[in-house]
């Protein structure tokens, strides 16, 4: 087999290990039978071969000759490349290659250039596009980013557009990097667009109205339905200046589009998840704090909070709501919330906590209840703080243009021996509220 039928082999393991445990909490039961035990495990004993031999695969790959080239060329690659069928190796060395290409030439081999020419890819270009994938990555669970990256490799093209959509490549570092801060992008709505032009959501509250009994020979009255509009736009972001030392780019021993990835991703996670959170709608997103109803005042508490409060936000959420709700808080909020306790009889004295955490493995910790995130973007509880959100967070829609450009600057940096990299990439945030208010907040006193 290879690769790719490997990975194919591995993920259908994994999906058969999956619905083992699906079938199990369908059925309300917390521990596997002893057939479901044995093909679970059977399951993930050949996953954890294939991983290894995968693994070993990739080593294999990465030897190399000191003129650069693999000591075992791989002749079924050989044989596509002739072929004119571009490979995942054809991808690594144009990318590296196009990092090095602000050097000194003679940094770059043939096999750089060879392969720049069979994705169609010019080296010496000052940009590149990287294309996103069209869903977007939910959670950074070793599962799910697995799943997403074969299907991001689905969208793989020959030629012109294979470089540019490589998930293996900085595309997928940034995914996980822009994932990891915050929070926001794991509980929002994740639109993707082919343009950066206004995107107009239609929304519509047709909640006061009602149907009526009618009289005989009694004419229908009419009431029309209103539409609001919600429109997202698409800010440019910039990472700022990423600075890359030629000895990084030049040590085949270092995954550098990867780190390049992972740092870009970084920077503008951070500034977008602030902005997702708190922006003002002015020149840039309208953040879920700002857009959120008032629901409770924590009248006289500026650190602490009851378990009456909480109730009392939880159900001024609408149960339309309710039922996919969650709180949102700041790590400060969580210490705060973990020191609530609720007594539970007549002269308890002590009390249960509120936080508590979950016992079965996959299962999110709840406050009264509910799952929670951390999205450390949010103010610590302190006066007029609006410390603590709940509702519908998948109301809150993010907008992303599915292009993310990619700059190197050769000549900048030239005098230290670096080369500086920056990304623009474009964005907007808004909460779908047509007037029921999904998500509300909690003021501290």
């Amino acid at each position: 087999m290879n690769k790719q039928e490997l990975q194919d082999k591995k993920m259908g393991l994994a999906a058969e290990a999956e619905a083992i445990l699906a079938h199990v909490q369908t059925e309300a039961r917390s521990e596997l039978r002893g057939d479901e035990q044995a093909k679970f495990d059977g399951l993930h004993d050949e996953i954890e071969k294939i991983s290894g031999l995968l693994q070993r695969m990739a080593k294999q790959e990465a030897l190399a000759e000191p003129d650069g080239r693999r000591s075992e060329p791989n002749q079924t690659q050989s044989r596509q490349a002739v072929a004119g069928k571009v490979t995942q190796r054809d991808q690594d060395l144009a990318l590296r290659g196009w990092l090095l290409a602000g050097s000194e030439s003679a940094d770059l081999t043939d096999e750089h250039r060879e392969a720049g020419r069979r994705c169609g890819f010019n080296l010496n270009a000052k940009a590149m596009t990287l294309k996103m994938a069209p869903k977007a990555l939910r959670s950074l669970d070793p599962r799910d980013v697995e799943d997403w990256e074969k299907r991001a490799a689905m969208g793989v093209g020959s030629g012109s557009i294979g470089l540019y959509t490589s998930p293996d490549s900085p595309m997928g570092a940034l995914e996980r990097a822009l994932l990891a801060f915050g929070g926001m992008r794991q509980v929002a709505t994740v639109l993707r667009t082919a343009s950066g032009s206004d995107l107009p959501i239609p929304t519509s509250d047709d909640t006061s109205n009602k149907g009526a009994i009618l009289g005989e020979n009694t004419a229908v009255s009419e009431v029309d339905i209103t539409f609001g509009q919600l429109v997202l736009n698409s800010f440019k972001y910039s990472s700022k200046l990423v600075l890359v030392a030629m000895e990084l780019l030049q040590d085949s021993a270092v995954n550098v589009p990867e780190m390049i990835g992972k740092a870009l991703g970084e920077r503008i996670g951070r500034i977008q998840n602030d902005h997702f959170t708190t922006g003002d709608a002015s020149s840039k997103p309208n953040g879920i704090v700002t857009a959120s109803t008032a629901g409770v005042t924590a009248s006289g508490l500026t650190a602490t909070v009851t378990y009456d409060l909480l109730v009392d936000l939880i159900h001024s959420v609408d149960p339309a709501y309710r039922n996919n709700g969650k709180f949102m808080f700041h790590d400060g909020g969580l210490k705060m919330l973990k020191k609530v306790k609720v007594l539970q009889y007549s002269g308890d004295t002590t009390g249960v906590p509120l936080w508590q955490p979950s016992l079965v493995a996959g299962a999110p910790d709840t406050i009264a209840g509910y799952p929670y995130v951390i999205n450390q973007s949010m103010t610590t509880p302190a006066t007029s703080v609006k410390s603590i959100l709940f509702g519908d967070f998948s109301k809150y829609l993010i907008r992303d243009v599915a292009e993310v450009r990619l700059v190197r600057m050769d000549e900048r940096y030239a005098d230290v021996d670096q080369v500086g990299f920056t990304a623009f990439m474009r964005s907007d945030g808004d909460l779908l509220d047509a007037g029921t208010h999904p998500v509300k907040h909690l003021v501290q006193g």
